[in-house]
């Protein structure tokens, strides 16, 4: 089916065939676990949709941008409906991340934009949505406090912080005249014994996985809950803890990198 002629209105198994392949299903480093969860069974019939509206993939990798920016926006929403709203946007932006791909794969139209696309729209997405956070508390204080604001945007900056490592480690292999790593071939994994053990020791408490963002507004949802059955402000606690964990992933992300294999030259 791959090499075929691909028909205007394809089938829900058809998209599944070329656009869900092995490769990408069972990937285990680049699949978000929301693929396992929702996502892979339902994007097969908005691909379609957009297939047979003559959607791009980057037309859908703009949607998916804008999806992202609303799910910061809506924490602006008061009470617990803002994290409510922003949790399902955020969802969706995901549903549309796995939707991209497989337009892209149908029409065999991929290419370096869609991927600066997709990464701006994951870059974005994640560090904005501390921000509203910070933005959404200040205007909520009696005393408009800004320290809110403040924290909102540092953590927005190490969320930043922590993405360029794994763009840096890669642009690092490509000025040196290495080849891309492949998400299989264990390059990223600790060389180093105790970094390798605490690396396995996070996996229990994944809270290195906590800033992006599904997880950051589902993160903030529960905290939010909780604050509303108890009588604190969930939202606010939310983000003081990721804020206070935020430089201790960073750091453990770094340690990782310089102890893998990523940075070494398999020459020397």
């Amino acid at each position: 089916m791959s090499d075929a002629p691909r028909p205007e209105r394809p089938t829900i198994e058809q998209i599944r065939e070329v656009c869900q392949p092995d490769s990408i299903r069972k990937r285990k480093n680049a699949e978000h676990w929301t693929g396992d969860v929702f996502t892979r069974s339902i994007s097969p019939y908005l691909t379609r949709t957009f297939v047979h509206a003559g959607i791009s993939a980057n037309g859908v990798t703009v949607g998916m941008i804008l999806c992202g920016w609303a799910a910061a926006a809506a924490f602006f929403i008061p009470g617990i409906a803002g994290p409510i709203v922003a949790a399902v946007l955020a969802m969706l932006q995901m549903l549309l991340d796995a939707s991209d791909g497989e337009v892209a794969r149908w029409t065999r139209k991929m290419g370096p934009r869609g991927i600066f696309l997709d990464r701006f729209a994951h870059t974005t997405t994640e560090s904005l949505i501390p921000i509203a956070i910070g933005l959404r508390l200040t205007i909520e204080s009696s005393d408009s406090n800004w320290a809110w604001a403040f924290v909102g945007a540092v953590l927005g900056v190490l969320v930043l912080v922590n993405k360029s490592l794994n763009e840096a480690s890669r642009m690092s292999r490509v000025e040196s005249g290495l080849d891309l790593p492949k998400k299989t071939d264990g390059t990223s994994a600790p060389r180093v014994g105790w970094v390798a053990t605490a690396r396995r020791a996070a996996n229990f408490v994944p809270i290195h996985r906590a800033y992006h963002s599904v997880e950051q507004t589902l993160v903030v949802l529960a905290v939010a809950i909780v604050g509303l059955i108890a009588g604190f402000n969930g939202v606010a606690v939310a983000l003081i803890v990721l804020a206070v964990a935020a430089p201790f992933v960073i750091a453990g992300h770094m340690v990782a990198i310089l102890t893998s294999s990523l940075l070494r030259n398999p020459n020397q």
